[in-house]
């Protein structure tokens, strides 16, 4: 499949006065530009029109459009969206200050010749927002309709108090009619309207093919190469865009739409991105593939890679796939927040200082099951060995051998250190707050569903220790407690009557200790702690 690819810098009046009408896919994002993007856009552009001395043309930027000779009057805008919305908008509000310039108006609108029908110049089929309304009734405002809003959403200091908008169009094209008003000589802003239209350019890279699907494909290939870091579109909209794709060749794009609703749904309930997702399934893939090397790129992992999912499975089969690897993270939450043995050891993971662990467990749990039994027996080797470790990426390698191994069925081992000492155990401050955990959990038949960490002495403690002590005891193991009650910013003294509240043996024996608590104590509190990770590295615990 060759690519028919035409780019040539266009002025505004070019991109906008045209024949066709813009189209947002319905895979891409939501319209999200905020302040900051506006004012700079408009800003920047204002600078360079009020610099007389040369006022020279100034160029904003690219945009990838999908052109198909089966409906030529359509441009599918693949990247660039956000830029050219925003220029819209700014476009409707210079109208409404110079209702009379027929040119803003041809930008604004499209006329079909047979029916004499009006559209707006871009129309968006995002499926996850109400862009398509909200857009549309933005662009139909009048100049009453923008006064009445603005003494809805103007504040004290006569800015835009954007949460008093009804949306994020309606916030965008406030600020540009805010900003406006300022030009009072209506000569000065007609010089800037024939500036912003004749002398500020995009450059418009158009791929065609015969059918949408044929251009789409070609343009975001094209896109995937000039804009790899994925400004406008993340990584998961490139992999949204390429199932919709999919589904498209099968003419099933509305059950896609269907299928992919839930999904970012089920991702939102569990406050995780589709991007991270998209990571744990790759890992699902790197171990099916035997790959234990350092990671690449994700969009090229799953776009580049010949043994990606996106070559070798229809869009269903990949959606499953995530779908389960969403129902492993629900399960890992859930269970996480239970009195159980099983929430010990996940808690102990989750609290690890980076998600190599989680990759892993991940991957166990989508390649064995659900079985609560087979997963404890895992996850206990699995912290015996990230924290005899301790706080490193380095695990990394032996993670990915672990993973490889998993999906190939292959014997895991179970990490027992049998020659450590205790001088061998290093206690991180990254990890310190872990290593307080483990120790406890040890000896702990089940977890806290919403435990607490807690210092036993801080700086707001006057105590006749030597100074060097203290600071030894401050930021050492034998100082940090674990509560099944919130903590409180109290003194020492405070917390010996405070943690009678808790229900845990522990607190209650150290609690005749707080009233007159010595350095001695600390020491014999962190050598047993110590020792405690000492039998649990060694497989005594």
């Amino acid at each position: 499949m060759g690519l028919s690819l035409s780019a040539e810098n266009k002025t505004l009046i070019k991109i906008f006065k045209i024949e066709e009408q813009y189209i947002i896919p319905p895979y891409q994002r939501a319209y999200s530009w905020e302040y900051d993007e506006c004012f700079t856009l408009y800003s920047d552009i204002m600078e360079a029109f009020q610099d007389k001395d040369s006022q020279e043309d100034y160029f904003i930027g690219n945009i990838v459009i999908a052109k198909s000779s089966s409906d030529k009057d359509k441009l599918e805008v693949i990247d660039g969206q956000q830029r050219l919305t925003t220029l819209l908008l700014f476009i409707k509000v210079l109208s409404i200050y110079n209702p009379d310039h027929k040119a803003l108006k041809d930008c604004l609108e499209i006329e079909d010749w047979e029916s004499d029908q009006i559209s707006p110049r871009i129309e968006s089929e995002i499926f996850e927002s109400d862009d398509k309304k909200n857009l549309k009734e933005v662009l139909s405002f009048d100049k009453k309709k923008f006064e009445k809003v603005l003494l809805t959403c103007i504040n004290k200091k006569g800015l835009i108090n954007e949460k008093k908008c009804t949306n994020r169009f309606e916030a965008n094209i406030m600020f540009f009619y805010n900003w406006i008003k300022f030009y009072t000589q209506k000569k000065e802003l007609r010089d800037f309207i024939k500036y912003l239209l004749t002398q500020v350019y995009l450059l418009p890279i158009e791929l065609e093919g015969q059918t949408p699907q044929e251009a789409r494909e070609k343009a975001l290939k094209i896109f995937e190469t000039i804009n790899n870091r994925g400004r406008d579109l993340s990584d998961s909209d490139i992999f949204k865009a390429r199932l919709y794709e999919k589904a498209g060749k099968l003419q099933e794009e509305k059950e896609f739409i269907s299928i992919w609703r839930e999904f970012k749904n089920r991702c939102d309930l569990q406050n995780i991105k589709i991007d991270e997702v998209f990571r744990f399934y790759s890992h699902i893939i790197r171990g099916k593939n035997n790959i234990t090397g350092t990671e690449i790129n994700l969009r090229h992992f799953f776009i580049r890679y010949e043994k990606s999912p996106f070559n070798e499975k229809n869009y269903k089969e990949i959606l499953e796939d995530l779908f389960k690897v969403i129902e492993v993270i629900e399960f890992i939450n859930q269970k996480s927040n239970q009195n159980t043995v099983l929430a010990k050891w996940l808690q102990l993971i989750i609290r690890y200082t980076n998600q190599y662990p989680m990759f892993l467990l991940v991957v166990y749990i989508f390649k064995n099951g659900f079985e609560d039994k087979n997963i404890i027996e895992f996850t206990k080797s699995l912290v015996r060995y990230i924290y005899y470790k301790g706080a490193t990426t380095t695990i990394k390698f032996e993670i990915f051998n672990m993973i490889s191994n998993i999906v190939h069925n292959r014997e895991i081992d179970k990490y027992i250190e049998s020659g450590i000492k205790i001088e061998d155990i290093n206690i991180s401050e990254r990890l310190k707050n872990g290593y307080a955990l483990l120790s406890f959990y040890i000896i702990q038949d089940k977890a806290i569903s919403n435990y607490d960490i807690d210092k036993l002495v801080t700086h707001k403690d006057s105590l006749n220790w030597d100074k060097k002590n203290i600071e030894f005891l401050q930021n050492s193991l034998g100082n940090i407690i674990i509560l099944d009650i919130p903590k409180k910013s109290i003194t020492i003294d405070k917390k010996a009557i405070y943690y009678k509240e808790s229900k845990l043996e522990n607190i209650k024996e150290i609690i005749p200790l707080l009233e007159s608590f010595t350095y001695q104590n600390f020491l014999e509190r962190d050598k047993e702690l110590k020792s405690n990770l000492l039998k649990f590295f060694r497989g005594e615990l």
